[in-house]
């Protein structure tokens, strides 16, 4: 049972390592990212919602550049990071304290959206026009909340307040929000912030987020409605109207009133609303798209594997150092590994040991293994040699560590 608990504690200390140099490379490479893509909303994408929206899909492939090759085969890349390896490697601290920070930013996002739900559970569903939504009795902005299971959530004076086709535009705005995918990347970009704690920026990015999501969903609304930007301008200063400041809107909403300065910019970009092609805003996503799936393959294709067997035989004395052995063919002639046994030929082992005049009363053969990344691996068998003990042929059992579940599952993950 010790044994055992050991173990564990051991697979688990790699796993740490091995995700902690990863995701703080992401880190890193986040922030020049984040640059890029604000650039981009301030300059060329200005004007133009739709690609200001779709340049924030970049960050769906940074939690894997982690294990790019480029880490280790670029001199440059080796030089700004390998600090971040050492660090996680060495000192327990720093890797163990990237993990308790996710762990807390997870916990603090779960407490949040648990917050949401239980504010939303004590609302009653109600027929809207043939939509079920659930009205509350406080003063918030109408949002969605589900990712699965969806619900449009309206305060009860704005549902009691508003005429029917108002309440309808109301709703359309939030299915809107539900058809576009946009509760999937508020989750996905949560996901983000919690593996990538370390960037505060991308918390503060997140009403940024949300505002060109907002944008985007403003436009499509008033071109599926049929109504002018006038009348949908309209009926948001109604919105605002209703909802005082300060009210305990807990999700994306129909009409922001915390920040003037958002809301300013909103009316704006409403009052701008020029009709869109809808096939050239579908080539836009679709583009989109292309480009971030080429973005995954590209990594992938540039990435090391899950894990790479180790196929090498090393010898290794009773003082815990590696004998180099030259004549490779010749020590693989001389070892065979079988699934429980490894046969040793003394004889041959001697030889080669007389060539490079290495002179071992006993020693350890190591085999098998794997290597997830340089430097980090796992598994690993050995088998201990007495030189003057036996001639002729050792047969030398082994339990093979390549197949128990902790090794199976550190390959894989």
């Amino acid at each position: 049972m010790l044994e055992t608990g050991r173990k564990f504690l051991e697979y688990l200390d790699c796993f740490v390592v091995y995700y902690s140099i990863q995701l703080g490379r992401c880190v890193l490479f986040s922030f020049v990212v984040l640059a890029v893509v604000l650039l981009l909303r301030h300059t060329c994408f200005k004007n133009r919602l739709f690609l200001k929206g779709m340049c924030w899909a970049v960050f769906l492939v940074i939690p894997f550049v982690g294990k790019l090759k480029l880490f280790y085969q670029s001199y440059w890349m080796v030089r700004l990071f390998w600090w971040w390896n050492h660090a996680c490697m060495k000192f327990a601290w720093v890797r163990y304290g990237y993990l308790a920070g996710m762990l807390v930013t997870a916990a603090v996002i779960f407490i949040q959206r648990r917050r949401v739900k239980k504010f939303v559970s004590t609302m009653k569903k109600q027929d809207l026009n043939g939509h079920d939504v659930w009205v509350g009795d406080f003063s918030f902005t109408p949002f969605t909340t589900g990712l699965i299971h969806n619900r449009v959530v309206l305060p009860r004076i704005m549902a009691e307040t508003f005429l029917p086709e108002d309440l309808q535009l109301v709703y359309l705005h939030e299915q809107t929000h539900i058809r576009l995918g946009h509760l999937w990347l508020y989750f996905l970009w949560d996901i983000g912030r919690i593996l990538l704690w370390i960037n505060p920026f991308l918390t503060i990015c997140t009403k940024t987020v949300r505002q060109d999501l907002e944008d985007i969903c403003d436009q499509v609304t008033i071109q599926k409605s049929g109504r002018s930007a006038y009348e949908y301008g309209k009926l948001l200063l109604h919105s605002l109207s209703l909802i005082r400041a300060g009210s305990s809107a807990p999700g994306a909403a129909f009409a922001e009133t915390k920040d003037y300065q958002i809301t300013k910019k909103r009316f704006t970009r409403i009052a701008e609303f020029r009709p869109y092609k809808r096939q050239r805003v579908f080539a836009i996503c679709a583009g989109g798209i292309v480009a971030v799936i080429g973005l995954f393959c590209l990594i992938f294709q540039n990435s090391y594997p899950n894990y790479i067997e180790h196929k090498e035989v090393l010898i290794l004395s009773e003082d815990n150092e590696f004998v180099e052995v030259n004549d490779k063919a010749a020590l693989y002639c001389a070892i065979e590994i079988g699934k429980n046994e490894v046969m040793v030929d003394q004889e041959a082992m001697n030889q080669i040991f007389e060539e490079q005049e290495i002179h071992l009363d006993s020693y350890f053969i190591l085999f098998g293994g794997f290597i997830k990344m340089p430097g980090i691996g796992g598994g690993g068998n050995a088998v201990y040699v007495e030189s003057g003990k036996e001639e002729g042929r050792l047969c030398l059992s082994y339990q093979n560590n390549d197949t128990r579940f902790l090794t199976l599952l550190f390959k894989w993950i």
